[in-house]
């Protein structure tokens, strides 16, 4: 049915100008926000803002409740379970409310504690499994979490409590979202404050006077989630991918042997040494995770600090652990790298009688070889090179310790010399790159994500996300959040296809010009004879077989960093730098 410009815009909860100028785009301008669109163009028009359900197509955005019963809950049975619930009834008449609305929905109360929240005993809560619809809605699959409070000042304190018995339990629980009740008139103010992008809590707040005003809070603060963007290392739950590479440096730890981990910038480097960590850490392995970059790079040294936050690192661990610190202890505050190293043995001999080992990591590994500063092969820094002997000589003469590198460039272990002497890594340490992600690995998180947000992404999205990447990670994320920010979020169901990526692949590339620039001038930073095929490869491509004959190393290097692919056996840029 046609729809005028601004029943248009109301609809997609945007403005009439944003809407005018999406029609213009699509070549069926309107000339005011009174003019009438035709039935077709309002529909392509809602498909390229990624509303593609039927209810809404037909001019609707509030479902039936009828429809949210499907894959209901039964109501709990066990007398314990009734029992327990009826306690927190008693201390929160709400909670009936909140059961009546439930079952309205076919979701359920399934688990309740009162009383047994540490220096919160007033408070309480519960956990709620809902129907196969909502669960299908919103990209839940387990549990969730309602907590109860009698506050009406609600304070910080409780809400991190809250958190804490959420973390807590031992059960298969949502561990990203909870929901919150209090008598507090600032509740919704002050869980925005509080929530974090990783974390959202919603306030248990419902009008009265609307039958789905659950589902729209749902709607509301589940849809507002932006969990592609990403600042920060990922783990846990939000780690995809990798899982081959995780597994070999797994098993080079376990097996005492030394590796490098090297990337683009902002391929993930971190975000898998940090799942490696999590994986692994326990109370017989203990991980030490060690940024370079803080530190002076060559030509002014380095060592002397590094030391001092080695020790610390460790003494820190293991007095958390009760553990003896005796020759760490006693160091002198500036120790040599001899002390050091024979300080650090002699701990490790203790730690071996309790089967005790440490893994050291070392990231950004590049600022201690900048080869646009120092000469890497022969210049004048001899201690970097006398630091890694020490540290191989320490996994060679003991059983329980290794060590992690991770970084942009490999040199540090793939180049015979070191600052003026052999390098005690080469041909030891063994070199893995962190490739851009598999085209399976990137449609995994692409869709395991915007279930999460309540979004599904067809096919031929996926096949544009990934053709427009090269399934490089950072990338990849970036992309899928500026098309997330064109999807309405007042409606109920929200799909991203083919159209929309390509529509917003354009002003994504401009975005993201600053990052791929930082991108190109760190591999002329640290890989210069990998930049120079690269130049050869953009603009005398028919070149580029017989230069790149005279430096395999490099060739190797572009195509393990995902740089340069070979088709058909000849070579060309890969998506990533395409965008430059």
């Amino acid at each position: 049915m046609p729809l005028r410009v601004w029943e248009l815009a109301k609809s997609l909860n945007m403005s009439s100008q944003r809407v005018m100028t999406r029609l213009a785009e699509m070549g069926a301008p309107a000339r005011s926000a009174s003019s009438l669109v035709e039935a077709a163009t309002v529909t392509r028009l809602k498909e390229s803002f990624g509303q593609y359900d039927a209810a809404t197509e037909a001019g609707s955005t509030t479902p039936r409740a009828v429809t949210w019963n499907v894959g209901a809950v039964r109501p709990p049975t066990h007398p314990d379970t009734l029992r327990n619930l009826d306690r927190l009834k008693l201390h929160f008449p709400i909670v009936e409310d909140h059961q009546a609305v439930l079952a309205r929905f076919g979701s359920q109360f399934v688990y309740s504690v009162t009383g047994r929240v540490p220096r919160f005993e007033d408070c309480g809560f519960a956990l709620v499994r809902f129907s196969g619809a909502i669960e299908n809605a919103f990209g839940l699959t387990r549990e969730v979490f309602f907590f109860y409070s009698p506050h009406a000042d609600l304070q910080i304190r409780t809400f991190r409590a809250a958190k804490q018995a959420l973390i807590g339990l031992q059960r298969e629980v949502t561990p990203d979202i909870m929901f919150i009740w209090s008598p507090d008139h600032r509740l919704r103010e002050k869980l925005d404050d509080w929530s974090s992008g990783n974390f959202l809590a919603i306030p248990l707040s419902l009008p009265d006077d609307d039958p789905i005003a659950f589902i729209k809070l749902l709607r509301d603060y589940i849809f507002s989630r932006d969990l592609f963007y990403e600042t920060t290392p990922v783990q846990g739950d939000r780690f995809f991918g990798r899982r081959r590479l995780l597994q070999t440096l797994r098993d080079d730890i376990r097996n005492q042997r030394v590796a490098g981990l090297f990337g683009l910038r902002k391929a993930g480097k971190t975000s898998v040494m940090t799942e490696l960590r999590k994986n692994l850490s326990g109370p017989e392995t203990i991980f030490l995770l060690r940024d370079l970059e803080s530190l002076p790079s060559p030509p002014e040294d380095p060592v002397p600090i590094l030391l001092r936050d080695l020790v610390d690192d460790l003494l820190t661990e293991l007095r958390q652990r009760k553990l003896r610190t005796h020759a760490l202890a006693n160091l002198d505050p500036n120790p040599s790298i001899s002390d050091f190293k024979r300080a650090f043995q002699s701990t490790l001999r203790k730690l071996s009688d309790s089967d005790i080992t440490i893994v050291l990591m070392l990231d950004e590994i590049e600022y201690l070889t900048p080869s646009d500063r120092i000469d890497v092969h022969e210049g004048d820094m001899a201690s970097i090179a006398q630091l890694l002997g020490g540290l191989r000589s320490l996994v060679q003469e003991t059983d329980n310790f290794t060590f992690l590198l991770s970084g942009l460039t490999s040199a540090i272990i793939e180049s015979g010399r070191l600052y003026g002497r052999p390098n005690p890594l080469f041909s030891w340490a063994k070199a893995n790159f962190l490739a851009p992600f598999e085209r399976y690995e990137a449609d995994d998180l692409a869709k395991s994500v915007g279930q999460k947000m309540g979004i599904t992404i067809d096919d031929g999205a996926l096949d544009a996300l990934f053709e427009a990447t090269g399934g490089h990670a950072f990338l990849y994320r970036h992309l899928a959040s500026a098309v997330v920010q064109e999807l309405p979020i007042d409606t109920f169901h929200r799909e991203i296809k083919k159209p929309l990526v390509l529509r917003t692949v354009n002003s994504w590339r401009r975005q993201i010009a600053g990052n791929m620039r930082e991108m190109l001038d760190h591999i002329k930073r640290y890989y210069p004879d990998e930049a120079f095929l690269l130049e050869i490869l953009a603009e005398e491509p028919d070149e580029f077989p017989v230069v790149a004959d005279d430096v395999p190393l490099a060739l190797g290097h572009l195509i393990s960093l995902g740089l340069v692919q070979e088709i058909d056996n000849s070579y060309e840029l890969t998506p990533v730098l395409q965008l430059l």
